[in-house]
């Protein structure tokens, strides 16, 4: 069974194969790009400019072979469109690897029913190579369950209503890979009603978690690091005791 208001410590795939066939209205999450692959194999120095590509995450190295990659999300988003109820939605934050004058692209994702592509303009990169244009820019691909779904949408609470966000980067997260809390929020606000279920498979520090307590749904996620998962609860215990206040 499957508790809500709870982050799994294990693989998002076990999660998801104990979640009935739509269950779930939202999906909100980000997952590792597989950055690693490249910056490791290149035996990139460590102070020089394209460094910046590189994630050291806490449990996970992010370095598979970029087939395995592209059959590891495809699998999961195939997965997080089954649990998902039929006027329900996927937010899924990836973006581009530039690696030796080449752009590697999430091209798995046009395999899957795609309602729509944003951009999130994030204003600034850390990413100072002076073989490209600065790459300002990650993609939310917005799923649907299949292809006649008709997804629940709201616009008039959106925060922002085109297809462009402007918005920054997390800064005082921890987490080496943290989206802006108003990224979800944005999502929930508009896909979801109150006491809907919040689904993150790659729960990190928590920021899906916390988005759906402020907006009063329920959430479940899955984090394969304990360290995040700590990390993750103190900043939801945090949230939940606030609204109590209130």
């Amino acid at each position: 069974m499957i508790e809500l208001n709870k982050i799994y410590n294990e693989d998002c795939l076990k999660t998801m194969a104990r979640m009935p066939d739509c269950s779930v209205n939202l999906i909100v999450t980000s997952p590792p790009y597989n950055k690693n692959f490249y910056t490791k194999k290149a035996k990139i120095k460590k102070y020089d400019t394209s460094n910046f590509r590189t994630i050291d995450y806490d449990s996970y190295d992010d370095n598979l072979e970029p087939n395995d990659y592209a059959e590891w999300q495809t699998l999961i988003l195939k997965e997080c469109c089954r649990i998902l109820k039929k006027d329900g939605s996927i937010f899924y934050n990836h973006m581009d690897i530039l690696n030796n004058h080449n752009t590697i692209h999430p091209n798995f994702v046009y395999d899957l029913p795609l309602k729509q592509v944003l951009i999130w303009d994030r204003f600034n990169t850390p990413k100072l190579d002076n073989n490209y244009f600065y790459p300002i820019n990650e993609y939310i691909f917005w799923f649907k369950k299949d292809k006649d779904s008709k997804t629940k949408f709201n616009k008039n609470k959106l925060a922002f209503k085109n297809s462009i966000i402007r918005l920054n980067a997390d800064s005082k997260n921890s987490h080496p890979a943290p989206f802006p809390i108003q990224l979800p929020n944005n999502f929930i606000l508009s896909c979801t009603e109150e006491n809907d279920i919040v689904y993150d498979p790659f729960m990190g520090s928590g920021t899906t978690a916390i988005a759906s307590i402020l907006n009063n749904r329920n959430f479940i996620g899955s984090e394969v690091s304990k360290k995040y998962i700590l990390e993750a609860n103190k900043r939801i215990d945090i949230h939940q005791s606030q609204q109590r206040l209130f």
